[in-house]
């Protein structure tokens, strides 16, 4: 689900995490979904609004991103 731009501002201001945190699991989170057909098919702008949206709505939790991270050794991320 993408949040609209008012929708995605209420969620970071309001989300548990720090914006910085937000701003971190998101790049990651693009960075190991690079191929995912989801992804693909969106222009720039539309990857970070999606990654966004799944670090705040909770379908990216840091968790996630570790699991996926562990399943995908071979693509390097950012941070550690």
């Amino acid at each position: 689900m993408i949040l609209t731009e008012s929708q995605l501002e209420a969620a970071i201001s309001s989300s548990k995490l720090g914006r910085y945190d937000i701003v971190k699991h998101a790049i990651e989170w693009i960075h190991l979904n690079t191929q995912n057909e989801e992804f693909r098919k969106l222009d720039q702008a539309g990857i970070i609004n999606k990654a966004l949206s799944d670090i705040v709505t909770g379908v990216a939790t840091p968790e996630k991103i570790e699991e996926l991270r562990q399943k995908n050794k071979k693509v390097k991320t950012c941070f550690k």
